[in-house]
């Protein structure tokens, strides 16, 4: 077994966007962040149902819930997501990761 990140990029507000997704057996660990190098932020463990816990940071607990959420449903098991994002982005910017994240895991490894 190998493992390796599905990873995309979107632009938003001008600057660029990352998602990695990387499945395991019993969990999905997706990473977004901000700019060229991959870099681990806030982190919110969710369960299928949408049960859902901050384990790490405090900023972005919305999106990285919303994110969270959608990943466990599509996958139908536990996800970690990251988020490091500067400050200042729009609402509009979860949008965006949504269909980023959607977009990415929707790719075949």
């Amino acid at each position: 077994m190998s493992l390796a990140f599905r990873v995309g990029k979107a632009e938003a507000e001008g600057k660029t966007l990352s998602c990695g997704v990387l499945e395991l057996g019993n969990a999905v660990l997706a990473l977004f962040w901000e700019g060229e190098e991959p870099k681990l932020g806030s982190t919110t463990v969710t369960v299928p149902g949408a049960a859902s816990s901050q384990l790490l940071g405090d900023r972005d607990q919305l999106l990285g819930r919303m994110l969270g959420a959608h990943i466990s449903a599509k996958y139908g098991k536990m996800s970690l997501v990251s988020t490091h994002l500067s400050q200042g982005y729009s609402e509009a910017v979860g949008k965006t990761l949504l269909e980023l994240a959607r977009r990415v895991m929707e790719e075949k490894s």
